[in-house]
């Protein structure tokens, strides 16, 4: 039963105490509804369109200044209505580039083809991936003046692929391969006439791995040792930082671990990994566990979520999977002395390195420490022997044997 827009505020509103968001938040929803809802009103519109609230959008910014912090509000407003209205449940996040866009039928396609990627169960990294390479193609549509996909030609798709030119080949891949997946999905489920994606050729090319960047054992220690472990933050970081410098977890994993992961009796970690898919076990190390016990006994806030680390700010959800945590790892090092460089990956992945290295230089075969990583392959694993010149001098052949 459809409803109209004052009980589906009031329902939202509703939602929105019950998980937790603050009252000021409530409030600034409210107002903004309540002005939408007598735009509404003077249209004779009785339900949500969201049409006609990007249309009151629009007035309104005509009207007043707006800075970017406060459209990204009011279009979040607007689509916490509109999936509300859809799957009667709040978003538990809207995605940022999403509010870039203007053209009402090119957010209903990233909001349709976004549920699609959900139901593959493709990881909350790829889709983010994958919409934000979506997104710059629709705003290139945005800038063109191509206002529909009826509009949309070989010609359209040849443009925009011209834009990407100024980009490193990978970037080129990664966009022009979201891009392609997006187009075929709109020609596979009849929303256009023509598969577009035939326009859009592979890019070929040897593509270089970066040489990993590694830490010290004493440049870990140094960093564990700034974390104050008797402030309530702290001692979450301090577990996550521990998490990934001992056990070479990926910070995807460490913000999706929940307590039906830790088994104490056994003393080790099982999980399903973000990226692979792959089931890891990994065990539970005494100070690592020890420093989970802490963070939860003394500093979790005593709420019901099943991830062992959240916010601690209300709702208290957990930890969003767009935050790599490279802000956690740098603050540390500025306190530690740490020296911080531009040319230097100084974020959680690179305590992940540091972790491969030092297990290298204690002769920890490759295939074990695949294992320990997670990767499906020993390929993956290999490009840490850039790193590690005396195990490439162990590697080399011995030509005077040949022949």
């Amino acid at each position: 039963m459809k409803q109209n827009l004052h009980e589906l505020t009031k329902a939202v509103l509703n939602e929105l105490e019950a998980s937790g968001h603050s009252k000021l938040t409530r409030d600034n929803f409210r107002y903004f509804w309540n002005g939408m809802t007598r735009y509404f009103e003077n249209r004779g519109v009785d339900e949500f369109s969201l049409e006609i609230a990007m249309e009151y959008f629009e007035q309104r910014s005509s009207k007043t200044e707006f800075n970017n912090r406060n459209k990204n509000f009011i279009k979040r407003a607007i689509f916490i209505l509109d999936h509300y209205t859809q799957y009667s449940e709040i978003p538990l996040r809207i995605y940022k580039p999403v509010t870039k866009l203007k053209n009402v039928q090119y957010i209903e396609l990233m909001n349709l083809y976004g549920k699609h990627l959900l139901e593959g169960e493709y990881s909350p990294m790829t889709i983010e991936s994958y919409l934000c390479s979506i997104i710059k193609f629709m705003q290139f549509l945005e800038k063109s003046n191509c206002s529909s996909i009826e509009e949309w030609t070989s010609e359209t798709i040849f443009k925009f692929i011209e834009t990407l030119a100024e980009y490193k080949k990978l970037t080129i891949r990664n966009h022009a391969g979201a891009v392609r997946l997006f187009l075929r999905y709109l020609y596979f489920e009849n929303i256009t006439s023509q598969d577009f994606s035939y326009f859009i050729g592979t890019v070929k090319g040897t593509y270089h791995h970066s040489l990993p960047s590694f830490w010290t054992k004493n440049e870990v220690q140094q960093l564990l040792d700034a974390i104050d472990q008797n402030n309530p933050n702290e001692k979450r970081d301090y577990a996550m930082i521990l998490l990934v410098a001992r056990l070479g977890m990926r910070s995807c994993d460490i913000k999706n671990l929940k307590f039906e992961n830790l088994y104490w009796r056994e003393n080790k970690i099982v999980i399903i990994q973000s990226k692979t898919g792959e089931p890891l076990t990994l065990p539970l190390l005494k100070d690592v566990g020890w420093a989970i016990i802490d963070y939860i006994q003394y500093s979790r806030p005593k709420v019901d979520n099943p991830h062992v680390f959240i916010k601690h700010l209300p709702p208290y959800t957990e930890l969003s999977y767009k935050n790599h945590l490279y802000k956690t790892v740098e603050k540390y090092m500025v306190r530690a002395k740490l020296p911080i460089s531009a040319k230097k990956r100084n974020g959680m992945h690179s305590l992940r390195h540091s972790l491969a290295t030092t297990l290298m230089e204690e002769n920890i075969p490759l295939n074990e420490i695949s294992n320990i990583l997670g990767h499906k392959s020993s390929d993956s694993t290999s490009i840490y022997l850039n790193v590690d010149v005396k195990r490439l001098r162990d590697c080399a052949i011995d030509v005077s044997k040949l022949g």
